[in-house]
Protein backbone atom coordinates (compact mmCIF):
# COMPACT_ATOMS: atom_id res chain seq x y z
CA UNK A 1 0.00 0.00 0.00
CA UNK A 2 2.84 2.51 -0.79
CA UNK A 3 0.86 3.96 -3.96
CA UNK A 4 -1.30 6.89 -3.45
CA UNK A 5 -4.50 4.25 -4.36
CA UNK A 6 -4.69 0.99 -3.04
CA UNK A 7 -5.48 -1.63 -4.90
CA UNK A 8 -9.13 -4.06 -5.09
CA UNK A 9 -7.06 -6.34 -3.06
CA UNK A 10 -5.72 -4.30 -0.32
CA UNK A 11 -8.79 -1.95 -0.12
CA UNK A 12 -10.79 -4.93 0.49
CA UNK A 13 -9.00 -6.99 2.77
CA UNK A 14 -8.33 -3.88 5.01
CA UNK A 15 -12.00 -2.68 5.31
CA UNK A 16 -14.11 -6.14 5.31
CA UNK A 17 -13.43 -9.34 8.36
CA UNK A 18 -15.98 -11.37 6.59
CA UNK A 19 -14.26 -14.58 3.93
CA UNK A 20 -14.85 -12.73 0.61
CA UNK A 21 -16.10 -15.03 -2.51
CA UNK A 22 -15.02 -14.34 -6.04
CA UNK A 23 -17.89 -14.41 -8.58
CA UNK A 24 -15.84 -13.25 -11.47
CA UNK A 25 -12.31 -11.52 -12.17
CA UNK A 26 -10.35 -12.87 -9.38
CA UNK A 27 -6.81 -12.10 -10.98
CA UNK A 28 -8.00 -8.16 -11.26
CA UNK A 29 -7.28 -7.53 -7.70
CA UNK A 30 -4.50 -5.71 -8.81
CA UNK A 31 -6.61 -2.53 -10.25
CA UNK A 32 -6.07 0.70 -8.48
CA UNK A 33 -9.40 1.51 -6.57
CA UNK A 34 -10.43 6.07 -6.37
CA UNK A 35 -13.21 5.55 -4.63
CA UNK A 36 -16.31 3.66 -3.07
CA UNK A 37 -19.81 4.27 -4.47
CA UNK A 38 -22.82 2.32 -3.53
CA UNK A 39 -24.93 3.10 -6.68
CA UNK A 40 -24.03 2.97 -10.62
CA UNK A 41 -25.30 6.21 -11.33
CA UNK A 42 -22.23 7.72 -9.33
CA UNK A 43 -19.72 5.20 -10.35
CA UNK A 44 -16.52 6.62 -12.12
CA UNK A 45 -13.52 5.11 -13.54
CA UNK A 46 -11.55 3.50 -10.95
CA UNK A 47 -14.16 3.46 -8.65
CA UNK A 48 -15.80 0.21 -6.16
CA UNK A 49 -19.39 -0.24 -6.49
CA UNK A 50 -20.84 -1.40 -3.30
CA UNK A 51 -24.28 -3.20 -3.78
CA UNK A 52 -26.88 -5.64 -2.17
CA UNK A 53 -26.93 -8.52 -4.42
CA UNK A 54 -30.49 -8.38 -5.23
CA UNK A 55 -29.72 -4.53 -7.54
CA UNK A 56 -27.33 -6.82 -9.35
CA UNK A 57 -28.36 -7.03 -13.33
CA UNK A 58 -26.71 -7.24 -16.66
CA UNK A 59 -27.62 -3.58 -16.78
CA UNK A 60 -25.75 -2.47 -14.14
CA UNK A 61 -23.04 -4.84 -15.06
CA UNK A 62 -22.68 -3.02 -18.31
CA UNK A 63 -22.88 0.04 -17.23
CA UNK A 64 -20.02 -0.82 -14.71
CA UNK A 65 -17.97 -1.99 -17.60
CA UNK A 66 -18.78 1.29 -19.65
CA UNK A 67 -17.69 3.33 -16.84
CA UNK A 68 -14.60 1.40 -16.21
CA UNK A 69 -15.86 0.81 -12.44
CA UNK A 70 -12.89 -1.14 -10.91
CA UNK A 71 -15.04 -3.99 -9.33
CA UNK A 72 -18.24 -4.91 -7.69
CA UNK A 73 -18.78 -5.74 -4.19
CA UNK A 74 -21.88 -7.64 -3.25
CA UNK A 75 -23.55 -8.13 0.12
CA UNK A 76 -26.50 -10.61 0.77
CA UNK A 77 -27.98 -14.24 -0.83
CA UNK A 78 -26.48 -14.17 -4.42
CA UNK A 79 -28.69 -14.82 -7.88
CA UNK A 80 -26.69 -14.14 -10.49
CA UNK A 81 -28.87 -12.85 -13.47
CA UNK A 82 -28.99 -14.81 -17.06
CA UNK A 83 -26.20 -14.44 -18.84
CA UNK A 84 -24.13 -13.20 -16.56
CA UNK A 85 -20.84 -11.70 -18.84
CA UNK A 86 -18.83 -9.65 -16.13
CA UNK A 87 -15.63 -9.77 -19.05
CA UNK A 88 -12.72 -8.22 -17.29
CA UNK A 89 -14.59 -6.96 -13.87
CA UNK A 90 -13.94 -8.25 -10.97
CA UNK A 91 -16.76 -8.98 -8.96
CA UNK A 92 -16.74 -10.36 -5.42
CA UNK A 93 -19.62 -11.41 -2.50
CA UNK A 94 -19.78 -11.62 0.87
CA UNK A 95 -22.38 -13.02 3.04
CA UNK A 96 -23.67 -9.93 5.14
CA UNK A 97 -26.59 -8.26 5.58
CA UNK A 98 -27.34 -4.98 3.59
CA UNK A 99 -27.33 -3.14 6.49
CA UNK A 100 -23.21 -4.17 6.62
CA UNK A 101 -22.73 -2.29 3.64
CA UNK A 102 -23.12 0.89 5.08
CA UNK A 103 -20.19 -0.02 7.61
CA UNK A 104 -18.04 -1.66 4.85
CA UNK A 105 -18.50 1.83 2.66
CA UNK A 106 -17.40 3.78 5.73
CA UNK A 107 -14.43 1.77 6.02
CA UNK A 108 -13.26 1.95 2.34
CA UNK A 109 -13.73 6.04 2.12
CA UNK A 110 -11.40 5.87 5.50
CA UNK A 111 -9.04 4.00 4.07
CA UNK A 112 -9.23 5.79 1.12
CA UNK A 113 -9.32 9.29 2.85
CA UNK A 114 -6.77 8.55 5.22
CA UNK A 115 -4.72 4.89 4.82
CA UNK A 116 -2.63 5.39 8.36
CA UNK A 117 -5.56 6.66 10.38
CA UNK A 118 -8.06 3.03 9.13
CA UNK A 119 -4.93 0.85 9.41
CA UNK A 120 -5.19 2.04 12.99
CA UNK A 121 -8.94 1.75 13.22
CA UNK A 122 -7.99 -2.31 11.79
CA UNK A 123 -5.84 -2.58 14.39
CA UNK A 124 -8.12 -2.13 17.16
CA UNK A 125 -11.00 -4.15 15.80
CA UNK A 126 -8.36 -6.94 14.99
CA UNK A 127 -7.25 -6.69 18.51
CA UNK A 128 -10.80 -6.60 20.42
CA UNK A 129 -11.79 -9.52 18.46
CA UNK A 130 -8.58 -11.83 19.08
CA UNK A 131 -8.87 -10.60 22.82
CA UNK A 132 -12.68 -11.99 23.16
CA UNK A 133 -11.39 -14.67 21.95
CA UNK A 134 -8.55 -14.97 24.38
CA UNK A 135 -11.02 -13.93 27.28
CA UNK A 136 -13.93 -16.67 26.40
CA UNK A 137 -10.78 -19.16 26.63
CA UNK A 138 -10.39 -20.49 23.38
CA UNK A 139 -6.56 -20.77 23.80
CA UNK A 140 -3.45 -20.48 21.37
CA UNK A 141 -5.38 -22.89 19.03
CA UNK A 142 -8.38 -20.50 18.54
CA UNK A 143 -6.08 -17.11 18.31
CA UNK A 144 -4.24 -19.05 15.03
CA UNK A 145 -7.38 -19.85 13.64
CA UNK A 146 -8.61 -16.75 13.97
CA UNK A 147 -5.58 -15.02 13.01
CA UNK A 148 -5.92 -17.37 9.94
CA UNK A 149 -9.05 -16.46 8.98
CA UNK A 150 -8.43 -12.78 9.10
CA UNK A 151 -5.17 -12.87 7.03
CA UNK A 152 -5.53 -16.08 4.70
CA UNK A 153 -1.92 -16.56 5.64
CA UNK A 154 -0.58 -19.78 7.43
CA UNK A 155 -0.08 -19.18 11.54
CA UNK A 156 2.36 -20.40 13.71
CA UNK A 157 2.77 -19.85 17.55
CA UNK A 158 6.36 -21.66 18.97
CA UNK A 159 7.44 -21.12 22.46
CA UNK A 160 10.77 -20.16 23.14
CA UNK A 161 12.28 -23.02 22.71
CA UNK A 162 10.76 -23.26 18.84
CA UNK A 163 8.01 -25.96 19.70
CA UNK A 164 4.88 -26.08 18.41
CA UNK A 165 1.83 -24.32 20.47
CA UNK A 166 -0.74 -23.44 17.83
CA UNK A 167 -0.56 -23.23 14.08
CA UNK A 168 -3.15 -23.48 11.73
CA UNK A 169 -1.98 -23.41 7.37
CA UNK A 170 -3.50 -21.54 4.57
CA UNK A 171 -5.51 -23.10 2.35
CA UNK A 172 -2.79 -22.77 -0.64
CA UNK A 173 -0.23 -23.92 1.97
CA UNK A 174 -1.71 -27.16 3.02
CA UNK A 175 0.43 -29.20 1.07
CA UNK A 176 4.03 -27.92 2.28
CA UNK A 177 3.25 -27.06 5.64
CA UNK A 178 4.82 -30.16 7.53
CA UNK A 179 7.95 -29.31 5.34
CA UNK A 180 7.48 -25.60 6.87
CA UNK A 181 6.72 -26.71 10.68
CA UNK A 182 9.99 -28.82 10.13
CA UNK A 183 11.82 -25.93 8.84
CA UNK A 184 10.95 -22.87 11.20
CA UNK A 185 11.11 -25.69 14.39
CA UNK A 186 14.52 -25.17 15.30
CA UNK A 187 15.65 -22.00 16.75
CA UNK A 188 18.61 -21.25 14.26
CA UNK A 189 15.97 -20.94 11.75
CA UNK A 190 15.10 -17.42 13.39
CA UNK A 191 16.59 -14.02 12.24
CA UNK A 192 19.32 -12.87 13.95
CA UNK A 193 18.12 -10.39 15.73
CA UNK A 194 15.70 -12.33 17.73
CA UNK A 195 17.77 -14.91 19.31
CA UNK A 196 18.46 -13.09 21.96
CA UNK A 197 15.14 -13.31 23.96
CA UNK A 198 16.08 -10.32 25.71
CA UNK A 199 16.98 -8.31 22.73
CA UNK A 200 14.35 -9.59 20.97
CA UNK A 201 11.85 -8.57 24.06
CA UNK A 202 11.34 -5.01 22.16
CA UNK A 203 7.54 -3.99 22.16
CA UNK A 204 6.46 -3.60 18.53
CA UNK A 205 9.29 -5.65 16.85
CA UNK A 206 8.38 -7.20 13.15
CA UNK A 207 10.57 -9.32 10.96
CA UNK A 208 10.35 -9.76 7.68
CA UNK A 209 12.34 -13.75 6.83
CA UNK A 210 12.42 -15.22 3.19
CA UNK A 211 11.72 -19.01 3.86
CA UNK A 212 12.52 -21.61 1.04
CA UNK A 213 9.74 -22.46 -0.94
CA UNK A 214 9.38 -19.20 -2.16
CA UNK A 215 7.99 -18.06 0.75
CA UNK A 216 8.17 -15.29 3.61
CA UNK A 217 7.22 -14.85 7.29
CA UNK A 218 6.15 -11.99 9.46
CA UNK A 219 7.30 -12.67 12.67
CA UNK A 220 6.95 -10.93 15.83
CA UNK A 221 8.37 -12.05 19.79
CA UNK A 222 5.49 -12.81 22.18
CA UNK A 223 7.09 -10.54 24.66
CA UNK A 224 5.83 -11.32 28.76
CA UNK A 225 8.23 -9.40 30.95
CA UNK A 226 10.28 -7.14 29.08
CA UNK A 227 11.71 -11.44 27.51
CA UNK A 228 10.39 -13.16 24.07
CA UNK A 229 8.55 -16.08 25.58
CA UNK A 230 7.76 -17.45 22.27
CA UNK A 231 7.14 -16.51 18.48
CA UNK A 232 4.10 -15.54 16.57
CA UNK A 233 4.44 -16.31 13.02
CA UNK A 234 2.66 -15.24 9.64
CA UNK A 235 3.61 -17.41 6.75
CA UNK A 236 2.99 -16.48 3.09
CA UNK A 237 4.44 -16.87 -0.58
CA UNK A 238 6.86 -14.17 -1.65
CA UNK A 239 5.31 -10.93 -2.40
CA UNK A 240 1.88 -11.53 -0.95
CA UNK A 241 3.02 -10.58 2.63
CA UNK A 242 0.71 -6.74 3.36
CA UNK A 243 -0.60 -4.29 5.56
CA UNK A 244 -3.09 -6.54 6.84
CA UNK A 245 -0.91 -9.55 7.59
CA UNK A 246 1.44 -7.13 9.83
CA UNK A 247 -1.52 -5.63 11.49
CA UNK A 248 -2.49 -8.96 12.33
CA UNK A 249 1.03 -10.02 13.49
CA UNK A 250 1.20 -6.81 15.79
CA UNK A 251 -1.70 -7.62 17.33
CA UNK A 252 -1.50 -10.80 17.63
CA UNK A 253 1.82 -11.11 19.26
CA UNK A 254 0.21 -8.74 22.08
CA UNK A 255 -2.65 -11.33 22.35
CA UNK A 256 -1.03 -14.50 22.66
CA UNK A 257 1.43 -12.76 25.59
CA UNK A 258 -1.47 -12.12 27.24
CA UNK A 259 -2.79 -15.63 26.80
CA UNK A 260 0.96 -16.76 27.69
CA UNK A 261 1.38 -14.94 30.62
CA UNK A 262 -2.14 -16.34 31.75
CA UNK A 263 -1.12 -19.74 31.18
CA UNK A 264 2.35 -19.32 32.91
CA UNK A 265 0.48 -17.81 36.31
CA UNK A 266 -1.48 -21.03 36.45
CA UNK A 267 1.18 -23.38 35.76
CA UNK A 268 3.44 -21.47 38.55
CA UNK A 269 -0.23 -21.91 40.61
CA UNK A 270 -0.25 -25.21 40.07
CA UNK A 271 3.44 -25.93 40.55
CA UNK A 272 2.97 -24.31 44.04
CA UNK A 273 0.43 -26.29 44.68
CA UNK A 274 2.27 -29.72 43.64
CA UNK A 275 5.49 -28.40 45.45
CA UNK A 276 3.80 -28.33 48.85
CA UNK A 277 2.10 -31.45 48.24
CA UNK A 278 5.55 -33.34 47.87
CA UNK A 279 6.67 -31.38 50.89
CA UNK A 280 3.80 -32.29 53.17
CA UNK A 281 4.45 -36.18 51.99
CA UNK A 282 8.26 -36.05 52.56
CA UNK A 283 7.58 -34.46 56.16
CA UNK A 284 4.50 -36.63 56.84
CA UNK A 285 2.42 -34.74 57.68
CA UNK A 286 -0.87 -35.63 56.13
CA UNK A 287 -3.26 -38.30 56.98
CA UNK A 288 -3.96 -41.33 54.15
CA UNK A 289 -7.40 -39.78 53.42
CA UNK A 290 -5.97 -36.34 52.62
CA UNK A 291 -2.52 -37.20 50.76
CA UNK A 292 -5.01 -39.11 48.84
CA UNK A 293 -7.44 -36.30 48.19
CA UNK A 294 -4.59 -33.84 47.59
CA UNK A 295 -2.61 -36.22 44.99
CA UNK A 296 -6.09 -36.79 42.67
CA UNK A 297 -6.72 -33.11 42.99
CA UNK A 298 -4.08 -32.51 41.16
CA UNK A 299 -5.35 -34.71 38.27
CA UNK A 300 -2.82 -37.64 39.10
CA UNK A 301 -4.55 -40.99 39.21
CA UNK A 302 -4.02 -43.27 42.29
CA UNK A 303 -4.79 -46.16 40.24
CA UNK A 304 -1.86 -45.96 37.95
CA UNK A 305 2.00 -46.67 39.63
CA UNK A 306 4.32 -43.73 40.02
CA UNK A 307 8.20 -43.61 40.02
CA UNK A 308 10.31 -40.52 41.38
CA UNK A 309 13.14 -38.82 39.98
CA UNK A 310 15.93 -36.46 40.68
CA UNK A 311 17.40 -34.20 39.03
CA UNK A 312 20.15 -31.86 39.52
CA UNK A 313 22.99 -29.95 38.05
CA UNK A 314 26.79 -31.38 38.49
CA UNK A 315 30.04 -28.79 38.44
CA UNK A 316 31.11 -25.66 39.33
CA UNK A 317 28.90 -22.57 38.73
CA UNK A 318 26.15 -24.29 37.76
CA UNK A 319 23.02 -22.70 35.92
CA UNK A 320 20.45 -21.85 38.99
CA UNK A 321 17.93 -24.70 40.00
CA UNK A 322 14.81 -22.53 38.33
CA UNK A 323 16.39 -23.27 34.87
CA UNK A 324 16.76 -27.39 35.74
CA UNK A 325 12.81 -27.25 37.09
CA UNK A 326 12.34 -25.21 33.85
CA UNK A 327 13.56 -28.06 31.69
CA UNK A 328 11.65 -31.19 33.89
CA UNK A 329 8.64 -29.03 33.26
CA UNK A 330 9.17 -28.20 29.53
CA UNK A 331 9.86 -31.83 28.83
CA UNK A 332 7.24 -33.61 30.77
CA UNK A 333 4.67 -31.02 28.72
CA UNK A 334 6.40 -32.27 25.68
CA UNK A 335 6.24 -35.90 26.02
CA UNK A 336 2.91 -35.45 27.18
CA UNK A 337 3.43 -36.76 30.75
CA UNK A 338 1.42 -36.77 34.38
CA UNK A 339 3.42 -35.71 36.54
CA UNK A 340 3.93 -33.61 40.05
CA UNK A 341 7.55 -31.41 40.38
CA UNK A 342 9.13 -29.57 42.56
CA UNK A 343 12.43 -28.23 43.89
CA UNK A 344 14.25 -29.24 47.17
CA UNK A 345 17.57 -28.23 47.93
CA UNK A 346 19.83 -28.15 44.73
CA UNK A 347 17.61 -30.73 43.21
CA UNK A 348 14.56 -31.18 41.56
CA UNK A 349 12.10 -34.00 42.18
CA UNK A 350 9.47 -35.28 40.34
CA UNK A 351 7.03 -38.34 40.47
CA UNK A 352 5.89 -39.44 37.06
CA UNK A 353 3.14 -41.50 36.42
CA UNK A 354 3.45 -44.58 34.91
CA UNK A 355 1.01 -47.86 34.18
CA UNK A 356 0.66 -50.87 36.77
CA UNK A 357 2.49 -53.67 36.71
CA UNK A 358 5.09 -52.42 34.53
CA UNK A 359 8.86 -53.76 35.56
CA UNK A 360 11.23 -51.11 33.99
CA UNK A 361 9.76 -47.98 34.28
CA UNK A 362 10.37 -46.88 30.73
CA UNK A 363 8.52 -43.44 30.46
CA UNK A 364 10.01 -42.25 33.25
CA UNK A 365 13.69 -43.41 31.94
CA UNK A 366 12.75 -41.43 28.81
CA UNK A 367 11.75 -38.37 30.46
CA UNK A 368 15.36 -38.48 32.64
CA UNK A 369 16.81 -38.59 29.21
CA UNK A 370 14.92 -35.94 27.30
CA UNK A 371 15.61 -33.46 30.16
CA UNK A 372 19.53 -34.50 30.42
CA UNK A 373 19.86 -34.07 26.42
CA UNK A 374 17.81 -30.49 26.34
CA UNK A 375 19.99 -29.32 29.63
CA UNK A 376 23.00 -30.41 27.19
CA UNK A 377 22.03 -28.52 24.23
CA UNK A 378 21.27 -25.28 26.32
CA UNK A 379 23.75 -25.66 29.04
CA UNK A 380 26.82 -26.95 26.57
CA UNK A 381 29.35 -26.69 29.19
CA UNK A 382 26.98 -28.06 32.17
CA UNK A 383 26.33 -31.33 32.80
CA UNK A 384 22.80 -32.61 34.44
CA UNK A 385 22.65 -35.84 36.60
CA UNK A 386 19.51 -38.25 37.37
CA UNK A 387 18.37 -40.64 39.73
CA UNK A 388 15.36 -42.56 38.99
CA UNK A 389 13.66 -44.83 41.64
CA UNK A 390 11.78 -47.97 41.48
CA UNK A 391 7.87 -48.33 40.23
CA UNK A 392 5.64 -47.27 43.47
CA UNK A 393 2.31 -49.48 42.86
CA UNK A 394 0.78 -46.98 45.71
CA UNK A 395 1.11 -43.49 47.29
CA UNK A 396 2.57 -45.36 50.27
CA UNK A 397 5.70 -46.45 48.80
CA UNK A 398 6.65 -42.99 47.27
CA UNK A 399 8.76 -42.53 49.81
CA UNK A 400 11.24 -45.77 49.20
CA UNK A 401 11.13 -44.39 45.21
CA UNK A 402 12.31 -41.22 46.45
CA UNK A 403 15.43 -42.73 48.55
CA UNK A 404 16.50 -44.87 46.01
CA UNK A 405 16.10 -41.99 43.30
CA UNK A 406 18.77 -40.44 45.19
CA UNK A 407 20.78 -43.28 45.88
CA UNK A 408 20.92 -43.39 42.27
CA UNK A 409 21.56 -39.72 41.70
CA UNK A 410 24.45 -39.48 43.88
CA UNK A 411 26.11 -42.74 42.31
CA UNK A 412 25.43 -41.17 38.74
CA UNK A 413 27.41 -38.08 40.20
CA UNK A 414 30.48 -40.48 41.50
CA UNK A 415 30.32 -42.48 38.28
CA UNK A 416 30.19 -39.30 35.35
CA UNK A 417 26.95 -41.10 33.71
CA UNK A 418 26.04 -39.19 31.44
CA UNK A 419 22.59 -41.21 31.18
CA UNK A 420 19.66 -41.49 34.00
CA UNK A 421 20.56 -43.83 36.47
CA UNK A 422 17.97 -46.62 37.15
CA UNK A 423 18.42 -47.44 41.03
CA UNK A 424 17.68 -51.69 39.99
CA UNK A 425 20.60 -51.27 37.74
CA UNK A 426 22.99 -50.31 40.56
CA UNK A 427 23.92 -53.82 40.98
CA UNK A 428 26.46 -54.26 43.32
CA UNK A 429 26.52 -50.65 43.80
CA UNK A 430 23.45 -51.19 45.99
CA UNK A 431 25.27 -52.90 48.88
CA UNK A 432 28.20 -50.85 48.61
CA UNK A 433 26.93 -48.12 49.22
CA UNK A 434 25.58 -49.50 53.05
CA UNK A 435 28.78 -50.08 53.34
CA UNK A 436 30.87 -47.23 51.99
CA UNK A 437 31.95 -45.87 55.46
CA UNK A 438 33.34 -49.00 57.14
CA UNK A 439 37.08 -49.85 57.30
CA UNK A 440 36.58 -53.65 55.98
CA UNK A 441 35.85 -51.91 52.98
CA UNK A 442 38.18 -49.50 52.75
CA UNK A 443 40.81 -51.81 53.53
CA UNK A 444 39.78 -54.83 51.25
CA UNK A 445 40.21 -52.40 48.17
CA UNK A 446 43.15 -51.18 49.30
CA UNK A 447 44.77 -54.57 49.62
CA UNK A 448 43.21 -55.81 46.30
CA UNK A 449 43.78 -52.71 43.96
CA UNK A 450 46.11 -50.59 45.96
CA UNK A 451 49.69 -51.49 44.67
CA UNK A 452 48.04 -51.27 40.91
CA UNK A 453 46.66 -47.58 42.32
CA UNK A 454 50.26 -46.76 43.11
CA UNK A 455 51.82 -47.67 39.75
CA UNK A 456 53.10 -44.77 37.46
CA UNK A 457 50.84 -46.62 34.89
CA UNK A 458 47.64 -46.62 37.09
CA UNK A 459 45.30 -44.62 34.91
CA UNK A 460 46.35 -47.14 31.73
CA UNK A 461 46.38 -50.09 33.69
CA UNK A 462 42.62 -49.32 35.72
CA UNK A 463 41.25 -48.28 32.22
CA UNK A 464 42.63 -51.84 30.61
CA UNK A 465 41.11 -53.99 33.46
CA UNK A 466 37.68 -52.51 33.72
CA UNK A 467 37.54 -52.88 29.69
CA UNK A 468 38.93 -56.54 30.33
CA UNK A 469 36.05 -57.46 32.95
CA UNK A 470 33.66 -55.64 31.03
CA UNK A 471 34.43 -57.81 27.59
CA UNK A 472 33.96 -60.87 30.08
CA UNK A 473 37.63 -61.53 29.59
CA UNK A 474 37.93 -61.94 26.16
CA UNK A 475 41.39 -60.96 24.73
CA UNK A 476 40.62 -59.85 21.32
CA UNK A 477 37.08 -57.68 21.94
CA UNK A 478 39.18 -55.72 25.14
CA UNK A 479 42.09 -55.30 22.48
CA UNK A 480 39.97 -53.79 20.08
CA UNK A 481 37.74 -52.00 22.54
CA UNK A 482 40.67 -49.97 23.77
CA UNK A 483 41.80 -50.25 20.48
CA UNK A 484 45.32 -51.47 20.63
CA UNK A 485 47.10 -54.53 19.49
CA UNK A 486 46.55 -58.06 21.13
CA UNK A 487 50.23 -58.65 22.24
CA UNK A 488 49.97 -55.22 23.76
CA UNK A 489 46.60 -56.03 25.96
CA UNK A 490 48.55 -59.27 27.11
CA UNK A 491 51.69 -57.20 28.12
CA UNK A 492 49.30 -54.68 30.16
CA UNK A 493 47.77 -57.86 32.03
CA UNK A 494 50.63 -59.55 32.65
CA UNK A 495 51.87 -55.95 34.16
CA UNK A 496 48.54 -55.91 36.67
CA UNK A 497 48.94 -59.56 37.58
CA UNK A 498 52.85 -58.91 38.39
CA UNK A 499 51.45 -55.49 40.45
CA UNK A 500 48.68 -56.95 42.45
CA UNK A 501 50.21 -60.62 42.78
CA UNK A 502 47.23 -61.93 41.67
CA UNK A 503 46.72 -64.55 39.35
CA UNK A 504 43.80 -63.74 36.96
CA UNK A 505 43.20 -67.04 35.67
CA UNK A 506 41.57 -67.61 39.29
CA UNK A 507 38.07 -66.71 39.47
CA UNK A 508 38.07 -65.94 43.04
CA UNK A 509 40.74 -63.24 42.34
CA UNK A 510 38.77 -61.85 38.96
CA UNK A 511 35.87 -61.49 41.35
CA UNK A 512 37.68 -59.38 44.03
CA UNK A 513 39.31 -57.11 41.24
CA UNK A 514 35.38 -56.69 40.21
CA UNK A 515 34.53 -55.54 43.49
CA UNK A 516 37.77 -53.43 44.33
CA UNK A 517 37.22 -51.25 41.13
CA UNK A 518 33.92 -50.72 41.89
CA UNK A 519 34.71 -49.82 45.00
CA UNK A 520 37.52 -47.64 43.99
CA UNK A 521 34.62 -45.52 41.29
CA UNK A 522 32.21 -44.98 44.22
CA UNK A 523 34.40 -43.45 46.19
CA UNK A 524 37.51 -42.30 44.30
CA UNK A 525 39.85 -42.95 46.94
CA UNK A 526 43.29 -43.79 46.45
CA UNK A 527 45.56 -45.49 48.91
CA UNK A 528 47.48 -43.48 51.41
Amino acid sequence: MANKFPSLDDLIRLSISRPVHWLAGEDQGWRTVHWAVTSIEEAQAGDVLLLPASHLSREVINQAKERGVSGILLSGEISLPEEFHPGDLAVAAIAAPHSDLREIHRQMLTILIDQRSALMERGVGIHARLSQLEAEGMGLGGLAQAMAEISGKGVLIQDKRGRVLAECPAADLLSSWEDILQQLGPLESLPETLIDRKRAGVPGTIVVQTISGELERLIAPIIVGEIARGYLSLVGLNGELDALDRLVTEQGGLVCAVEMARNKAIREAEKRLKGDLLTALLQDILSPRDARLWVQSMGLDLTQAHVALRFAWDGPSPPSRRRLETLVNGEITRLGLLAIVSPMEAEVICFCQVNPGVKRPDAALLLGEAVLEQGKRENLNMIGRCGVGTVAPALEEWLTSLRQAGQALEMARRLGERKPLYYSDLSVYRLLMQMEHSPELTSFQEETLGPLLLSESDRELIHTLEAYFANNGNLSKTAEALFIHRNTLIYRMGRIAAITDLDLDNPENRLALQLALRIYRMTGKKPD
